[in-house]
């Protein structure tokens, strides 16, 4: 390659001008709400309950810090 694509210098585009890294997470998040029948477009509004207070140390609940 002897020049830099004028798309990446002038941010206009000539020819294909797919957003790549977009379309393949548009495509896996479809897979991953037709695998589990859940939209997950939205916060959930039924939040458990220990995510209301986070004052809490960590390591508090269990687990390794």
């Amino acid at each position: 390659m002897k020049e830099m694509p004028s798309r990446d210098t002038s941010g206009k585009c000539q020819g294909e001008c797919r957003d790549r890294v977009f379309e393949g997470e548009d495509n896996r998040q479809k897979t991953i709400n037709q695998e589990r029948s859940v939209s997950y477009s939205a916060p959930s509004e039924n939040s458990p309950s220990w995510t209301s207070n986070r004052d809490d140390p960590p390591g508090s609940m269990g687990g390794r810090v």
